[in-house]
């Protein structure tokens, strides 16, 4: 299991480290499609798929409910959390909501993807063993 870890840190590393260079191109090239606050996005949907799939991963170790559980209730926190800061930065900056509202879910759907991916690969892992 810590191997498994082990690799899930270093592809989110390679895929933040992915996401920043098409994020510092798209700002460099076009920047009015792109919020400005982008890399404080990058860097909150890292942290928390690194903090949700960790959990996730010790979840797993133990029976098979904790882990449902935990992934229901991780995910829901992670939406409303979303949804506040989307609010909370429209509120503040209406001017920018819709490029911060699009990055958002650009970042969202891209780092959802390798998290379902990776947690495919937990459940690999534990048919395996």
């Amino acid at each position: 299991m810590k191997e498994v870890l082990n690799r899930f840190i270093r592809n989110l590393s390679i895929i933040t480290v992915l996401l920043a260079i098409i994020g510092f191109t798209v700002s460099f090239f076009a920047g009015s499609l792109i919020t400005k606050y982008w890399p404080l996005l990058l860097l909150l949907f890292a942290g928390i798929t690194l903090m949700l799939v960790t959990a996730l991963f010790s979840a797993s170790e133990k029976k098979f409910s904790r882990f449902s559980n935990t992934f229901m209730i991780a995910s829901m926190l992670k939406i409303l959390l979303l949804i506040l800061v989307i609010g909370g930065y429209a509120y503040k900056f209406p001017e920018d909501a819709i490029r911060f509202s699009v990055t958002l879910l650009v970042f969202y759907i891209v780092y959802l993807a390798f998290e379902i991916y990776w947690l495919l690969q937990l459940q690999n892992t534990d048919k395996k063993d």
